[in-house]
């Protein structure tokens, strides 16, 4: 079959009601170490998150603090507390925006291919992915060394100018024009993946990004509201 065209999703925040590796990783160190432990781990892990953020480090290099708290942490344990952090919050009312998964299934009833472009990791988007029939996950992939996560992530990372290029990359394999494509986000770094596609969608979150997106005449779905 010729694919015409892809539409790439930003996951957090545009798809789902939330910033899925810090839920995961909470989730995880409760899972871990119990539930005081692991509430203390989530709180000293954010507290550095913090201290980075107030130095005015880019987001790259916060992505990649992040991750290091997986440092020596096996990765059959890790999918198998991400499908269990997944079954928990996919229960919960308001996990899926509503706008975007419809614009999700009509792009796969049109015979488009879905792809996920996402600063998170694979490990954490699997199940999310395989329940909604997405085969591209162009996410963050964790290096593993002799059968464990070394807490650095395999160049290049899919944030900011990370995703357009990912996203690039796809379509070019795919053979399909960008023009062609769609695209969707809710944050201004999101904007590099946008800007690479014919026709962009922004989910109102990021006044930021609203605001670019109404100059450029871009349409914008409102998260809250209901689709039928």
């Amino acid at each position: 079959m010729t694919v015409r065209k892809v539409a790439f999703f930003d996951v957090d925040e545009t798809l789902i009601d939330l910033k899925s590796m810090f839920s995961f990783r909470a989730f995880y160190f409760r899972q871990l170490l119990g539930e005081e432990r692991g509430a203390q781990a989530e709180t000293a892990a954010a507290q550095q998150i913090d201290d980075h953020l107030r130095q005015g480090r880019d987001r790259s290099a916060i992505n990649t603090l992040f991750y290091e708290v997986f440092r020596d942490h096996l990765p059959w344990q890790v999918a198998e507390a991400a499908e269990a952090w997944y079954a928990q919050e996919r229960l919960r009312p308001g996990f899926f925006i509503p706008a975007s998964l419809h614009a999700l299934k009509a792009h796969q009833r049109e015979g488009d291919v879905v792809a996920f472009v996402s600063g998170s990791a694979i490990e954490f988007l699997t199940p999310l992915s395989r329940e909604l029939g997405v085969n591209h996950v162009l996410a963050n992939q964790l290096e593993i060394r002799h059968g464990r996560f070394t807490g650095q992530l395999i160049p290049p990372q899919t944030i900011g100018i990370g995703k357009r290029e990912a996203a690039q990359r796809l379509m070019a394999e795919l053979k399909v024009a960008a023009s062609e494509c769609h695209g969707y986000g809710d944050h201004l770094s999101d904007l590099p993946l946008l800007e690479s596609v014919g026709h962009p969608t922004v989910v109102a979150r990021d006044p930021a990004l609203v605001r670019h997106a109404e100059q450029a005449g871009w349409p914008v779905l409102q998260p809250t509201i209901p689709v039928y």
